[in-house]
């Protein structure tokens, strides 16, 4: 009778820690960093595949461009802002299920891609599904969590953009170089598939799984809403005119943001050619590449993220407004020059050396960029302002940032000059963010304290 009393007693127990846990801010936070890698192990596993899509396909390079960088990007910067617009209104956590299931989807259905339009439109549907995962899991987050504790938070969700990179290079790597060697194989249904697209259908199918995990968390209550009469903010539901209103009345205060990190954006884009150029430059295949890619991503990725969180609290704590955007310029500071070096070193040790550096700078950099943004957008535009910075962003990393790389290459007419067009593309990028940053940081203090004043009417 006691036996079976203590073991209710533990059963019960454990199930009230389990159920705690689920409805705890961290388990949510985890569930959306876990969304967050397999969004960029889906974004990145084709910088993994250059070099036989390109031989399949007939491919240049000004194309292969298109698809690392146009392909995603178009829908994942169209839809960005009607994602927005539905978070701030809808259940977050079934746009985003949704969105996982889309992206995952589409990812897997590259595989039956026989031509650039079929792969390019296949791209477009995994941005379509991405487009959704920022102005929910910011919104989430920034709910859950007050202001003054925030930053933490949407760090570790933005240390997925590292760790989803790192998984897909170092585990992709080796998976492309080991079925590269395969003959084509014929699938039921599909039919005959190339180790590539078989490469495609192995990581798209898996990632379904997080959709449903979406609903295993409590959604928050919507925090921060203010009143402000110039944009017509009052407390409750904003449109999306409202919200832009809100946005371009004060320009300079987002504007700064947006530069410093869609500069953090375009510069991490060269990734995205890394396959290329080590092969290129040193003669690296892709298991060697896709290994030592991955472990920088792993380790300059969490060290960055582990900094910019330290020095963020440091000057929270001294009750600095701009801590945030203090630490996304201080990230820059390190990066630009790791970016503008690596592509010209040498000797693959050195290149290996710099990008170290670019990825620690990178990652305090991006994981500053959301944390800055939710102390300038109040609550009710909070999804939409997120789906802004996003489409901004976007457009400089994903639409910009490769395809003039490949550009330069092709105007060059030597493929062996890559690394001066990747060297290029991140000095011009890089000097003018620094720029910007450093004579904007008043006006975005200036936003913070603004932003305080309304939530406060707003309560």
């Amino acid at each position: 009778m006691n036996s079976a009393f203590i073991n209710r007693k533990a059963v019960g127990s454990c199930a009230g820690k389990v159920r705690t846990a689920l409805q705890s801010g961290w388990y949510m936070v985890i569930l959306l960093t876990a969304a967050q890698v397999v969004s960029y192990i889906d974004r990145f596993l084709p910088s993994l595949l250059i070099a036989p899509i390109k031989t399949d396909l007939g491919l240049s390079d000004f194309q292969v461009g298109l698809l690392l960088g146009p392909a995603f990007g178009v829908f994942y910067v169209l839809m960005g802002l009607p994602m927005g617009w539905m978070a701030d209104r809808f259940s977050r956590r079934g746009i985003l299920a949704a969105g996982i299931t889309i992206w995952c989807c589409m990812t897997a259905a590259a595989s039956l891609a026989r031509g650039f339009p079929a792969l390019f439109a296949a791209r477009l549907g995994v941005g379509l599904g991405e487009a959704a995962i920022a102005p929910c899991a910011v919104s989430l987050v920034s709910d859950r969590f007050p202001r003054q504790r925030r930053a933490r938070a949407l760090s570790v969700f933005m240390s997925g953009t590292f760790l989803g990179a790192g998984i897909a290079f170092l585990l992709g790597g080796p998976l492309v170089h080991a079925i590269a060697g395969l003959p084509v194989m014929t699938v039921p249904l599909l039919g005959e598939l190339r180790a590539w697209q078989l490469s495609f259908l192995i990581v798209g199918l898996p990632g379904l799984v997080l959709a449903l995990l979406m609903f295993t968390f409590a959604e928050p209550e919507r925090q921060d809403r203010a009143v402000d009469a110039d944009s017509g903010l009052q407390g409750g539901q904003a449109s999306i005119a409202q919200a832009l209103r809100f946005i371009l009345k004060r320009w300079r205060t987002f504007g700064v943001l947006f530069v410093g990190s869609a500069a953090c954006v375009t510069m991490g884009s060269l990734a995205f050619w890394n396959a290329t150029l080590f092969q290129r430059s040193f003669g690296w295949n892709v298991r060697d590449m896709g290994i030592a890619t991955g472990i920088l991503f792993l380790t300059g990725g969490p060290l960055g993220t582990g900094l910019g969180i330290w020095l963020t609290n440091r000057w929270i704590r001294l009750g600095r407004k701009d801590a945030t955007l203090r630490a996304l310029l201080v990230g820059l500071l390190i990066a630009v020059p790791g970016f503008a070096a690596y592509p010209m070193m040498p000797s693959a040790p050195l290149a290996i050396a710099a990008l170290f550096f670019a990825f620690v700078g990178q990652a305090m950099a991006a994981a500053a960029g959301p944390a800055s943004l939710t102390l300038i957008a109040p609550g009710q535009i909070k999804s939409q302002a997120t789906a802004v910075y996003y489409l901004v962003i976007s457009i400089s990393g994903q639409l910009i940032g490769p395809p003039p790389v490949g550009w330069m290459t092709d105007l060059f007419g030597d493929p062996a000059r890559l690394g001066w067009a990747m060297s290029i593309e991140a000095l011009v990028i890089g000097v003018t963010a620094l720029t910007v940053l450093s004579l904007g940081m008043p006006a975005y203090r200036a936003g913070v304290v603004a932003v305080e004043k309304m939530i406060a009417k707003g309560d």
